[in-house]
């Protein structure tokens, strides 16, 4: 171990929680999710709201992986600093609510996401990401859908 003694292993601890965390999600683990959240926890999401109720993140996961079947977090840094942990990378996935894949529903965007652990368990989990693109393209598909059902056109066609 390196010159940080209970310091360093502290701060290891914390990593090690937020990278399984990333794990159960990447893993569409949503009881293993929960499992690693506090009675504490809170998540920030992109657009800056705050959400506490773990029922509510259940079922909000639940809906992202029924959304999204192949949804990630490409882990490409991790920084911590014993009072918190930084992680940069990308979430991809590909919209499909219907659970058909088309590559013309992938995105993916880059991600960065502040974590906190205490005791072995995520007490704060913030993203950060131009979720933007995401909400457009499922705008957009959801647009199509509606316009092939009332006019029965393709998705190529002008309005």
């Amino acid at each position: 171990m390196g010159h940080g003694g209970e310091g360093a292993n502290a701060m290891d601890k914390m990593k090690d929680t937020i990278l399984a965390f990333i794990d159960r999600i990447n893993a569409h683990d949503v009881n293993g999710i929960i499992a690693l959240m506090s009675p504490e926890y809170e998540f920030v999401n992109s657009s800056g709201d705050h959400f506490r109720d773990i029922q509510f993140m259940r079922d909000t996961w639940n809906a992202q992986f029924k959304n999204h079947p192949d949804f990630k977090i490409r882990v490409q840094r991790v920084i911590s600093d014993g009072e918190s942990v930084g992680v940069f990378g990308w979430s991809e996935g590909t919209y499909a609510p219907d659970g058909i894949i088309s590559e013309e529903n992938h995105w993916e965007v880059p991600a960065a996401f502040l974590g906190i652990a205490r005791e072995g368990k995520v007490a704060y989990w913030e993203t950060y990401s131009d979720a933007s693109i995401v909400f457009d393209l499922i705008k957009s598909r959801s647009a199509d859908v509606t316009a092939n059902a009332r006019y029965d056109v393709g998705p190529d066609a002008e309005e």
